[in-house]
C-alpha cells in the first residue's frame, strides 16, 4: 500500500513539471494520515476561494485515497502519549526532517505501508532508516 505526503497530493492540481510523475502514481489510490488532511486543507485555504475542505475530499476520492488515523498510545514517563508522536520523538535523533515530515514517516512506518511517496527531497534523510523496516521511498523529481 502507498502513503502519500501532502506534496504529492497537492501536486495534483498545480502547473508543476512534476504532474504527470505525481497522477501516475496518485492513480494507483492509497492512504495518507489525518495530517495529510489537515496540511490539505490548510493548502486550498490559503489559495481557493470557498471552502476547502469539500474540494480537499474531492481531490482524495478522486485518486481513491483513503484518510487513516491512529488511535493508540505509547506509555511512557511522561505519561501517555499518541504512538504516533512517541514514534516520531524516537525517530528525529536519528531521522533529521522538520516535525511534520517526521510525523508522515511515523505515519507510514506505523500503519505499515510499503512505500511512501513524496515530492519532498528532504525525506532522503530518512531512506535508510524507512529501507529497514521494508518502505520504499519515492522522491517525484
Amino acid at each position: 500500500m502507498k502513503y502519500f505526503d501532502t506534496s504529492v497530493i497537492i501536486l495534483s492540481i498545480l502547473n508543476d513539471y512534476r504532474r504527470e510523475k505525481a497522477l501516475r502514481e496518485l492513480r494507483s489510490g492509497g492512504i495518507t494520515s489525518d495530517l495529510g488532511l489537515i496540511e490539505l486543507v490548510s493548502y486550498l485555504s490559503r489559495n481557493l476561494n470557498g471552502s476547502p475542505l469539500p474540494y480537499a475530499i474531492k481531490i482524495l476520492s478522486q485518486f481513491n485515497i483513503s484518510v487513516r488515523s491512529l488511535f493508540s498510545y505509547a506509555n511512557t514517563p511522561l505519561g501517555n502519549i499518541l504512538e504516533v508522536f512517541y514514534n516520531g520523538i524516537k525517530l528525529a535523533e536519528t531521522v533529521k526532517l522538520k516535525t511534520l515530515d517526521l510525523l508522515h514517516v511515523s505515519y507510514a512506518i506505523l500503519l505499515g505501508v510499503n512505500e511512501l511517496i513524496t515530492a519532498d527531497k528532504e525525506f532522503i534523510k530518512a531512506e535508510n532508516l524507512l529501507n529497514e523496516r521494508g518502505i520504499i521511498l519515492k522522491i517525484i523529481e
